[in-house]
């Protein structure tokens, strides 16, 4: 009988993992749940305790021990020099993995996924932030709270816009753009993305991407940015998309351009976001996420008449945490049952 593969989880799996699959991966794996009263007692475990033959790490929700290092903080740069020969892959409970050491990773051999989870909420939340940004929402909302309910309805007629037949641009068509892409475009939008192989590939061979909506391609951000309505950030955060959106990009949009970021806060230049709305080439905003987050930009909040703020709830939803520990289970079986 083969010898079962350790595997340290971080995280509850109570009301994340239905009982039947905790129970099969439990029983497949030796496994480990994190219980260390420190970081220093982890690594230390990692080096000559029960996770010093690890061959996985899974984290599978956000609320995990008080001890442990939160995702988002780089918890594996922290640990790299602590993680034993054993390891092989670590499967990262969330999107985004900018703050990890995958380079680091790589050089040791050790293969690194996040999950997926969230992609239709964070869409959704995309989709809301659309609207809201050409109805004005959230100002009609403050003023029906202060007691102008007829007053916001005379600015309702003067300044809000159907994003019927609205141009909109998605920067990054990964599952959250695609997801955002689908819904906007069954409100009447027309899609623009910027042209990349995987993208070229999903239109070409539709069943890679069942139901796609009509999408236009152009082939860089700076062909595109001028023909939109709109613009939509779901792109992951890289050296190449810090400030994306700068302040010589504002200047080349559509006067009343709308400004969407589902994406990382650092993909916006902040300071050139509150100037265009001042010039008004911005006519309205809706973010979910912030270039110095949980910190919001004063600038920002100032601006109450045009900006849509969200505290980047994008993904966090029940069902989106159960889907997200889902994959993460499915994408350890996957590795460690490949013999990779």
């Amino acid at each position: 009988m083969s010898k079962k593969h350790k595997v340290l989880v971080i995280g509850n799996p109570d009301g994340l993992v239905e009982p039947d699959r905790w129970g099969k991966f439990v029983t497949q794996y030796d496994v480990t749940l994190y219980d260390f009263k420190s970081q220093d007692e982890f690594h230390e475990s990692l080096k000559s305790g029960p996770c010093s033959e690890i061959s996985g790490i899974v984290r599978l929700g956000l609320r995990t021990p008080p001890a442990a290092a939160k995702v988002g903080q780089g918890w594996t740069r922290l640990a790299m020099n602590h993680f034993p020969s054993t390891l092989r892959v670590i499967v990262n409970f969330g999107h985004g993995f900018e703050e990890e050491d995958i380079e680091g990773l790589n050089s040791r051999g050790i293969k690194f996924y996040n999950s997926c989870g969230g992609s239709e909420s964070t869409a959704t939340i995309g989709t809301y932030l659309t609207i809201a940004a050409f109805r004005n929402l959230s100002r009609y909302e403050r003023m029906l709270r202060s007691g102008q309910f007829l007053p916001a309805l005379r600015e309702s007629l003067n300044s809000a816009m159907d994003v019927q037949n609205k141009h909109v641009g998605i920067i990054g068509m990964g599952a959250i753009g695609q997801a955002l892409a689908m819904q906007v475009a069954a409100l009447g939008m027309h899609i623009h993305a910027v042209d990349r192989p995987s993208l070229r590939a999903m239109i070409e061979d539709p069943t890679k991407w069942p139901g796609q909506p009509e999408i236009q391609v152009h082939a860089t951000i700076d062909l595109l940015i001028p023909q939109v309505d709109c613009i939509v950030l779901t792109c992951p955060y890289s050296t190449e998309t810090h400030h994306l959106l700068s302040r010589e990009r504002f200047r080349n949009m559509k006067k009343g351009v709308r400004i969407v970021n589902i994406a990382r806060g650092k993909c916006i230049d902040e300071e050139a976001l509150c100037e265009a709305i001042d010039e008004g080439i911005v006519g309205g905003v809706g973010l979910d996420v912030y270039e110095n987050e949980p910190r919001i930009s004063a600038k920002l909040l100032e601006k109450q008449d045009f900006v849509t703020l969200l505290p980047h709830v994008g993904g966090l939803t029940v069902d989106a945490m159960a889907k997200h520990a889902q994959i993460c289970l499915d994408k350890m079986d996957k590795y460690l049952s490949q013999g990779e």
